[in-house]
């Protein structure tokens, strides 16, 4: 059995290809007991994110856990090979690890990945997906993550997809402050996304929201405008400028409705800035005259400027990372052999107890007192639980091997003399 990590990432696979390898929050009791189900791991967690998903799990069988994996897209095979790759063992616990400081994402230092590992973790458990083995791995990554974010400056100035994002719009558009700005979505990242636009932006923003209730809890905090997603085409009228962050599986805005909203405008271009993943704005979109489409990669250039300045912090937080995965692999391995000895040995002596129990309940059944029975039991047992323990520390005293007798009276929490 092995820790592995099966996934893609925003290194591996375009915004494309990761919007449909994607595994739903709500959905990922369903997936946690599908693997556990058939069997294919003892332990796992599931984490998708705008710019991962991945697998972790403690497993015998890779392949078949590679295959599970590709089996929940329809992408093809060969669409599939040259994005995912597998971790294992002590490379699979420092890319854990990493992940959850912020290291691998696409803005290092990213804070927003701690909570997200953190949420899906919980949903694990609550799935009965994480035994004993997985609570220690994951609690030491968070106290890595802590200690990476308090002793080195991978967390100072921390810049998120929301922050890269307005700041890409604000150097596409050099009217920025006067523009017209809406939002589509509520949940977290569109409460930073609307934290940052708050201090840009002369005209109230434009909050458009499945949810009103949530949306207008939102705005009232910021002064926005509140819509429901049925006036959509309507507030894309008016809008300059369009950011779109939902947890939607599907797009939400679609080339039909911006063709009714580009004739309304007459002529007048829209900017639109789609973070999510899957993308709220179907990829045509982009094809329509007026339209200037943009995506989460998009924004590299705005990251690499981020990444630039942290690297110095990043190689720090990175030799933390491998000593702390060093020595959780070798905790680890030590508790795995301290368990399978304390399985082996209780295995031993309940075969003992039910050989001697077997023949005190026959005993029973033809009439011996149930008294005898019980002190005939309780002396067999005891003698053959004691016999081999008894004669390997003869043996030992008889050879000298007098730090066994010191390792047995620990053991046995013997009193001295």
């Amino acid at each position: 059995m092995s820790i592995f990590v099966v996934g893609i990432n925003h290194k591996t696979a375009p915004v494309a290809l990761r919007e449909k390898v994607y595994f739903a929050l709500d959905r990922l009791p369903l997936y946690l007991q599908d693997l556990l189900g058939q069997e294919l791991t003892q332990e796992a967690v599931l984490l998708s994110t705008c710019n991962r998903s991945e697998l972790y799990c403690f497993a015998h069988d890779i392949a078949a856990i590679r295959e599970w994996f590709c089996n929940q897209t329809s992408l093809s095979r060969q669409e599939l090979e040259s994005a995912i790759y597998i971790y294992r063992n002590e490379q699979a616990v420092t890319h854990i690890m990493e992940v959850a400081c912020g290291l691998d994402s696409m803005i290092l230092g990213e804070p927003q990945i701690l909570g997200q590992l953190k949420q899906a973790f919980s949903e694990s458990c609550s799935a009965n997906a994480v035994g004993a083995l997985f609570h220690q791995l994951f609690q030491q990554v968070f106290a890595v993550a802590k200690e990476v974010r308090t002793s080195t400056a991978i967390g100072a100035c921390p810049v998120s997809v929301a922050s890269a994002a307005v700041h890409f719009a604000k150097q596409q558009l050099p009217a920025f402050h006067q523009a017209k700005v809406a939002l589509i979505g509520a949940g977290d990242t569109a409460e930073l996304m609307v934290r940052y636009l708050n201090s840009h932006l002369a005209n109230p923003l434009l909050l458009v929201n499945r949810n009103i209730g949530k949306a207008a809890a939102l705005a009232g905090e910021y002064g926005a405008n509140v819509y429901s997603l049925d006036d959509l085409p309507l507030v894309l009228q008016q809008a300059d400028i369009v950011f779109s962050a939902t947890g939607s599986l599907t797009p939400i805005v679609t080339a039909a409705m911006m063709n009714a909203v580009m004739q309304e405008r007459t002529a007048k271009p829209l900017m639109m800035v789609d973070i999510a993943v899957p993308r709220d704005i179907a990829a045509d979109v982009a094809e329509i005259a007026g339209v200037s489409l943009f995506c989460i990669d998009h924004l590299k250039c705005i990251i690499e400027q981020n990444r630039q300045g942290r690297e110095h912090a990043a190689e720090k937080a990175r030799e933390m990372i491998r000593e702390q995965s060093q020595l959780l692999i070798a905790e680890m391995n030590a508790f795995d052999k301290v368990g399978h000895t304390i399985r082996a040995y209780r295995g031993l002596i309940e075969e003992l107890c039910q050989a001697e129990l077997l023949k005190a309940k026959h005993q029973l059944r033809t009439g011996v007192d149930a008294q005898q029975v019980l002190e005939t039991f309780a002396y067999t047992f005891t003698n053959k639980l004691l016999h081999t323990p008894s004669v390997q520390l003869r043996q030992a005293g008889v050879e000298g091997r007098f730090e066994l007798l010191s390792f047995a009276k620990q053991l046995f929490a013997i009193p001295d003399p």
